[in-house]
């Protein structure tokens, strides 16, 4: 329980942002922004102790997903935010088939970084996620409570890189592939996403 009171209070530090991320008008180095992805996240494997019934999700079962993220762009290379996901974790047959209703719900709550080392128009990109997932899952386990750690790399488009410097554009489109672990589970996400 302890765990689902400290989740609810990072959403509701992650709804209150907008009040104190506001940059100030005579300086253009900080952006209140969002970002919102979707992506898939194929089984890797499965990595502790497998316990009396097998581990949290096995069966070589994926995820697709969606993730809204609030934060703050700082001199267009560094973002930081306080995100919220869903994941739906389901065998690779019922994904093709678009039957959803054998999957497991999975609401994740996170703390968001990405780093875009170059100021051009395309820039590689490398990011990190950290906090938890809560697996809704019909097994003998229940409902878990888990870590949530990412690592991603990727490639990021300001697609009005021309009137940026002129108007404090940072709106880009990114894509991005990562290695994450939760739930006794690593996965490969592979994202694509929306800076506004």
């Amino acid at each position: 329980m302890k765990k689902i009171k400290i989740l609810l209070a990072l959403m509701a530090v992650a709804v209150s942002m907008p009040a104190t991320a506001q940059f100030r008008q005579d300086r253009s180095d900080y952006e209140y922004m969002f970002k919102a992805e979707v992506g898939y996240m194929p089984f890797m494997m499965n990595l502790g102790e497998e316990g009396a019934y097998g581990y949290y999700i096995s069966d070589l079962q994926h995820a697709v997903g969606v993730n809204i993220i609030n934060g703050v762009n700082i001199k267009q290379d560094f973002f930081v935010g306080l995100g919220l996901g869903y994941n739906m974790v389901i065998a690779p047959s019922d994904i093709v088939k678009a039957n959803f209703a054998n999957g497991w719900h999975c609401p994740m709550g996170f703390i968001d970084f990405d780093y875009r080392p170059l100021d051009v128009e395309w820039s590689p990109m490398v990011g990190a996620k950290a906090g938890v997932s809560y697996l809704m899952a019909d097994s003998p386990y229940g409902n878990t409570i888990d870590p949530y750690i990412e690592l991603s790399t990727g490639l990021n488009w300001f697609f009005r890189y021309e009137y940026r410097n002129m108007e404090r554009n940072y709106l880009s489109l990114y894509v991005e592939l990562a290695f994450a672990y939760t739930q006794q589970t690593c996965f490969v996400p592979i994202r694509l996403g929306f800076r506004f």
